[in-house]
């Protein structure tokens, strides 16, 4: 459990690295938002590159406190604080690759964010990593009141807990290739963000919808 608490740490910390050894090549004014158009709606100081760092450090600790209580929920181990801290450690790298991202953009002064690369595919490419990832230890997540597939059915007993989690994983799992790779070589642009939300909504609702079949079979 200690390395990947380190990795944790680890990844928190490189996002303010990142901003302080780029900081001194910043122009003074940078850009510092944008429209859903890609077009900057405002500029800021080049101080602004911090608040991202900030905030994905929070976010780091909260999945840490997340963890330290998941961990109550369990009987005996510390397999929840496991699998939540490795979920930390794909959202902070999904974070990383965000702050590289911003700091390309203030030192490029880009007015236009598309212009410089597809941020919706790019987007949608980093949750189907995340995907893989999360569907991956998905079924090694025991019964809590924190993470998972939690549904009214799932939580029902620990075979429908067991068999939901399972599913789910694996239907995430292929939806996270298929957003990778529909997003890396086959989605049009235009249709990027429609054919991704549906992939990604149609595994969840399967995987709620299984959740109930599992408790049902149970049942009878």
């Amino acid at each position: 459990m200690r390395k990947y608490k380190t990795a944790l740490y680890v990844l928190m910390l490189v996002p303010f690295l990142m901003s302080a050894a780029a900081f001194g090549f910043l122009p003074e004014r940078i850009p510092a938002h944008y429209g859903f158009d890609g077009i900057v709606t405002r500029y800021g100081s080049r101080w602004e590159v911090f608040i991202g760092p900030v905030l994905y450090s929070a976010c780091g600790l909260f999945m840490i406190l997340m963890g330290r209580f998941a961990k109550k929920q369990e009987p005996d181990g510390d397999n929840n604080e496991k699998v939540i801290i490795i979920s930390g450690i794909v959202l902070m790298l999904l974070f990383n690759v965000l702050t590289v991202r911003s700091l390309f953009t203030a030192y490029r002064q880009a007015e236009n964010l598309y212009a410089e690369f597809d941020l919706i595919k790019v987007m949608f490419s980093l949750i189907g990593i995340a995907l893989i990832i999360i569907g991956n230890v998905m079924p090694k997540l025991k019964r809590n009141s924190i993470a998972g597939l939690r549904t009214k059915w799932s939580l029902s007993s620990e075979e429908a807990w067991r068999k939901s989690q399972r599913f789910g994983g694996i239907l995430f799992m292929i939806t996270g290739f298929l957003l990778l790779l529909g997003n890396v070589w086959f989605f049009p642009r235009d249709w990027s963000l429609l054919l991704s939300s549906i992939l990604f909504i149609i595994s969840v609702l399967v995987s709620v919808v299984y959740s109930y079949c599992a408790a049902r079979q149970r049942g009878r």
